[in-house]
């Protein structure tokens, strides 16, 4: 078994999901470097499943909002919850349907070239937006739109999908605090959508590449990682601008252009 592999990785996962400095191209790029085991595309979503875990335990009320606000449009009855639900929802509508577009299409958008050029690009872009003042404070339904609409590139590698949406956020005048929040509320029905689906898939075949020990461990790592990371940023964004973040991106993304 590789234990201390699947440990790593989780732990990778759980710091970098909740930055917006792309995930995925961090967990590769570890296995490659440290020629860290390859347990398979099955594992990346468990290690999602644990930081989506960490988001619904740190962003609790919000979740409480979305389930009961599911409730309220399953039994056609009106309250602020509900519209907050269809919000959200519907936010992630373009996300979905540009997905679908892709797989159905078989269009491949992976490669570590764009990878590199996209960590840069959006990182300038993070920069710029950032730069806005902040004059709104409660998010509207045509700026949630907004915000969907320009998750959709998150599908390219290396954009982000937390980067890309704290951008749209920020240039539309919300704070950084409000802008981080609502970036994750709008991840939990994807991610919760992709994790569920993957893991029938599992249940149907099996564990082939990995585990269960060493899926339970990456779940768990990911969990805690996700939760400090998380907590410090939310703390992080108090006071501080995205600048560490896009000067990080930059640098990352020469890096991984010259590996």
């Amino acid at each position: 078994m590789h234990l201390f592999d699947s440990i790593i990785l989780g732990a990778v996962q759980g710091i970098t999901e909740f930055l917006p400095v792309s995930s995925t191209a961090h967990t590769s790029l570890c296995q490659k470097i440290f020629s860290l085991h390859h347990f398979g595309r099955d594992f990346d979503i468990l290690l999602n499943f644990g930081t989506f875990l960490a988001l619904i335990v740190y962003f609790f009320r919000d979740f409480l909002k979305i389930f009961f606000g599911g409730f309220n449009f399953i039994c056609n009855k009106n309250s602020k919850n509900r519209d907050f639900f269809l919000m959200i929802l519907l936010a992630n509508l373009p996300t979905i349907i540009f997905f679908g577009i892709l797989e159905f299409s078989g269009v491949k958008v992976s490669s570590t070239k764009l990878t590199a050029i996209n960590l840069v690009v959006f990182g300038a872009v993070l920069y710029l937006c950032d730069r806005k003042t902040a004059n709104k404070k409660s998010f509207s339904f045509k700026d949630a739109m907004k915000v969907g609409i320009a998750q959709m590139l998150s599908l390219f590698p290396g954009v982000s999908r937390l980067g890309i949406c704290l951008s749209m956020c920020r240039y539309l005048g919300y704070d950084r605090r409000e802008s981080f929040r609502f970036s994750m509320i709008l991840s939990i029905f994807p991610v919760a959508g992709a994790c569920f689906l993957k893991l029938l898939k599992i249940f149907e075949k099996g564990l082939t590449e990995f585990s269960c020990v060493e899926a339970a461990m990456g779940i768990i790592s990911a969990f805690i990682f996700g939760m400090v990371s998380v907590f410090i940023v939310d703390r992080f964004l108090k006071r501080h601008t995205f600048v560490p973040i896009v000067v990080y991106r930059i640098i990352f993304g020469i890096f991984v252009w010259f590996l």
